[in-house]
């Protein structure tokens, strides 16, 4: 998932870890996608969906998270 020609901090695992943070922060362990993404473009500079996804896709994989329309939850 991590190679050493690539930046760190665009990896799926960096901003999974990010998406986590972000998670921890709310009291009911819930929060919405786009409360996810907006808080990644405008306050961590992330501006590829594609990056928010393959994270979401690797915190599902590993059971860490799940879904529920539109929020995400911790496991």
């Amino acid at each position: 998932m991590i190679t050493k020609d690539e930046e760190i901090k665009t990896t799926p695992i960096y901003i999974g870890y990010l998406i986590l943070k972000i998670l921890k922060s709310k009291d009911d362990d819930k929060v919405s996608i786009f409360e996810v993404t907006e808080k990644l473009k405008k306050e961590l500079k992330i501006i590829h969906y594609r990056q928010i996804m393959m994270s979401l896709i690797f915190l599902y994989a590993a059971g860490v998270i799940n879904f529920t329309d539109p929020y995400i939850y911790k496991t």
